[in-house]
């Protein structure tokens, strides 16, 4: 089997649902980890905790980051038909980089 690539740096594209949430998917996780940092160094700055409240704080941090994370993936499955319908109508969505076409004979 031969594999020919054709470069370009722009190209036109309109991802599958699958595709679509996979990208979500990585991006909703890194929201909802940052989250969830962010929000145990903010809190851990500004209140000192005793005893067993550090573990409960602890799990409040990460069930916030968690419900961050599934309702993002919600809101990522509930935008895609509104981003089909805009690719649909412009003919795909617009994006630049580094593009290979692999055409596989």
């Amino acid at each position: 089997m031969e594999i020919h690539e054709h470069y370009s740096n722009e190209a036109r594209i309109q991802l599958s649902f699958f595709s679509f949430m996979a990208i979500a998917l990585w991006i909703c996780f890194g929201g909802a980890l940052s989250f969830s940092i962010a929000f145990h160094l903010v809190i851990s700055t500004q209140i000192h905790v005793e005893g067993s409240e550090d573990t409960i704080f602890w799990f409040a941090s990460l069930m916030y980051a968690f419900l961050g994370f599934i309702f993002s993936l919600i809101g990522a499955a509930l935008i895609y038909p509104i981003y089909s319908f805009w690719c649909e109508r412009s003919r795909g969505q617009r994006v630049k980089g580094k593009f290979a076409l692999v055409k596989r004979e």
